[in-house]
């Protein structure tokens, strides 16, 4: 055991309300400081840290309650539809599932199926706020591959892991996160079983790179945060024009959606048709995608 640490884990699970009944609702979050998390590279120091941040950013940003209703259960933040109609949702998960990959995860849904999550958690370095991205899990293989192919037809070409990439990105920008900080590899830790047998179950750092990030020295990779940017239409063929709008308006109505959440007192969209007659859509766009 590690008493330093130990103390100064008791000591932040007991220094407020907000936080006793974090554990009071999911004790194993007790436990996590002692267990791999994020990366495998971390030890019980740097696992302390790290969660500390993560929690002390939560209650500075007034997500106390949202976190306190996620850990109880899924909490629905954005709700859309696809092509033809078809809906989906994403919910935000707190502590559980994915627990050794990261505090926060989002799901996202569709006709009562889960299609994919990325879980995550607020971290620092140096003096710049990231967010820490762990695990971006797909459905299990054979059913889940075609659901997975049926969602991105229904999000206008727009795959799932991809879209809760970039909405995890609009988190990051809406913080003042500097990056995201993709666990690379070799430092999973739900994974290193399978890379010392030769197997990997999703290549991460294929993904991170598809996205245009950093490799690290670490073994883990870096991407900014930003906002989300109107595609250039002129470099889109003709005929691909219309489900590249399409795309970019969907992402639009789900950042605004989860905005709302993240930002209760300054975010009116509770007000349903009314915030487009006050025009709030437009300058909400402006500030945050």
């Amino acid at each position: 055991m590690h008493p330093s640490v130990t103390r100064c884990w008791t000591k932040l699970l007991n220094c407020n309300e907000i936080m006793r009944e974090l554990a009071m609702i999911q004790p194993r979050i007790l436990h996590k400081v002692y267990r791999p998390w994020f990366s495998c590279k971390m030890n019980h120091q740097e696992r302390l840290e790290a969660l500390t941040y993560h929690y002390k950013f939560i209650q500075q940003h007034d997500l106390n309650y949202l976190i306190i209703m996620a850990a109880r259960h899924p909490v629905e933040i954005a709700v859309f539809s696809g092509k033809n109609g078809i809906k989906f949702c994403i919910t935000l998960c707190a502590i559980v599932p994915l627990e050794r990959e990261g505090e926060l995860v989002l799901q996202l849904h569709s006709c009562g199926d889960l299609i994919y999550s990325v879980a995550f958690s607020f971290i620092n370095e140096g003096a710049h706020a990231k967010i820490a991205i762990g695990c971006v899990q797909g459905p299990k293989p054979g059913a889940g591959l075609d659901l997975v192919r049926t969602a991105t037809r229904n999000l206008f070409g727009l795959r799932p892991k991809n879209l809760l990439m970039r909405v995890v990105r609009q988190v990051g920008n809406a913080y003042r996160c500097s990056d995201l900080v993709l666990v690379g590899n070799v430092n999973r830790t739900a994974a290193r079983k399978s890379f010392r047998q030769g197997k990997v179950k999703a290549d991460y750092d294929s993904f991170w790179i598809e996205l245009g990030a950093n490799r690290r020295s670490d073994g883990d990779f870096e991407l900014a945060c930003g906002p989300l940017i109107p595609p250039a239409m002129e470099n889109v063929i003709p005929k691909k024009r219309s489900e590249v709008r399409r795309r970019h308006e969907l992402l639009e109505v789900i950042n605004f959606d989860i905005m709302s959440y993240l930002f209760p007192l300054s975010l009116t969209s509770r007000l349903g048709p009314v915030a487009n007659d006050l025009g709030l859509l437009t300058a909400l766009s402006d500030r945050y995608f």
